[in-house]
């Protein structure tokens, strides 16, 4: 009785853990070392204009699946911006390293003119060498198949907790058909599924979080497309009603022929 008690007080507390980072709770160090932070590079002119000062800004999430290649949302590609992977990155005392974008990659059948209905909502960005001690597997199991299924979201995005830089945050939730309140932000995009948030909490991913992996027992299975709900470091309350799904994610296992024609430079983008 002992044992069954304390692995309830245990469940109820990461329960309400999640609920004071909107994206759920801090990876450990090395969890998942195939997750980047995609961001800009700016220059700023310093006041006293003696000397310019170059900042990074965040932008979006991705996963290296190799050395050189990193799967993220194609709308996380900003024309005339200078992008750049953060990886080996634990905030906010380990700053990683950083690997300049050379080229992007969008899948030809995405237009920014659908960005509401996000279908084929994914990107492979082009970088130079990024080491980690572990590259991302894609997971070739039909998505229509994965509803009930346990997922884990990663993003590098804001949370409510703090304006300072914190570790990638991990969602935990379960995989399903988007709500029928959901389908006016998809435009009932038949490629896209939902990730509903565990133990019924509120919870969504924030500016920041688009792109980054959807991680299931077989590997990646998605992206982090959009949210229906909006969130900063200030929320304190969604305005959506709770229930809603913490991720719009764009599947892959149906993308999966592009993704391998570009990685091996067949010439089909």
């Amino acid at each position: 009785m002992k044992f069954t008690f304390s692995l309830v007080i245990l469940k109820l507390l990461s329960c309400e853990a999640a609920l004071r980072i909107l994206g759920g709770r801090d990876a450990l160090r090395d969890e998942f070392p195939f997750a980047v932070r995609l961001e800009a590079q700016l220059t700023v002119e310093n006041i006293n204009r003696s000397k310019n000062i170059v900042e990074y800004h965040q932008l979006c999430t991705g996963a290296v699946v190799t050395p050189k290649w990193i799967l993220t949302a194609a709308h996380c590609y900003f024309k005339n911006i200078s992008t750049f992977a953060r990886y080996n990155s634990y905030f906010p005392k380990h700053m990683g390293e950083i690997s300049p974008i050379l080229e992007v990659y969008i899948h030809p059948q995405f237009t920014q003119r659908r960005i509401w209905a996000n279908q084929n909502d994914v990107a492979l960005f082009l970088s130079q060498n990024i080491l980690v001690s572990q590259y991302a597997k894609l997971s070739a199991v039909d998505y229509k198949t994965l509803v009930g299924h346990k997922v884990s979201i990663l993003g590098f995005g804001a949370t409510n907790a703090t304006k300072s830089e914190k570790p990638l945050q991990v969602l935990e939730g379960m995989m399903n058909k988007c709500f029928e309140s959901e389908k006016d932000f998809i435009d009932f995009a038949a490629t896209m599924m939902c990730v509903v948030p565990l133990c019924g909490l509120e919870a969504t991913i924030c500016g920041g979080d688009s792109g980054g992996p959807v991680v299931h027992s077989s590997g990646i299975v998605g992206v982090n497309s959009m949210s229906v709900d909006d969130c900063d470091e200030f929320t304190t309350k969604f305005k959506r009603t709770p229930g809603t799904s913490a991720s719009i994610v764009a599947m892959i296992s149906h993308e999966l022929n592009w993704v391998t024609n570009v990685i091996s430079n067949k010439g089909i983008y």
